[in-house]
């Protein structure tokens, strides 16, 4: 009982009574709602934007707040401009950055593969909503959230580091 009087508390961390609790839920629901219910998949995703979501399911499991009801359409616009990168992506591995012509203009000429357009346009919405959710490095310095393997910092005073 004495070590727990003692123990030194990292500057800016509180313990919250019940009624805290409620008020920080109430705020949260402002904010955006309670966490994102990743179990509720959105129906437009296919089998490669399933695979994302699951994927950041996985990942922010033990981070319920991470994203917000409010983010679901955002982090679905992300699932599915991944998913599309990735079919665009794969086309161009299969038949390459230029392919045969099929208008009667070009037939007998080769042009540049389509999906490397779509391609290009996919790959600056993914950029997009990653870093609108802080999924990329510069956004999570931007947005406050440190990586767990920043090295630079000293940890030795927080016993939760």
């Amino acid at each position: 009982m004495a070590a727990q009087r003692d123990m030194k508390i990292p500057k800016g961390l509180r313990i919250l009574g019940p009624a805290q609790r409620a008020l920080t839920v109430a705020k949260d629901a402002e904010l955006g709602g309670l966490g994102l219910d990743f179990g509720v998949v959105p129906e437009q995703l296919d089998e490669a934007g399933r695979a994302r979501w699951d994927h950041l399911a996985r990942e922010y499991a033990g981070n319920p707040t991470r994203f917000r009801e409010g983010d679901r359409m955002a982090v679905t616009a992300y699932c599915m401009w991944s998913s599309l990168y990735l079919a665009a992506s794969q086309d161009i591995k299969e038949r390459g950055p230029v392919v045969a012509g099929r208008s009667s203009a070009d037939r007998s000429q080769a042009v540049r593969n389509p999906y490397v357009q779509f391609a290009r346009e996919a790959s600056q919405q993914l950029r997009y909503w990653a870093r609108e959710l802080g999924l990329t490095p510069d956004a999570r310095v931007r947005i406050g959230l440190a990586d767990t393997a920043d090295e630079g910092h000293d940890h030795d005073d927080n016993p939760f580091a």
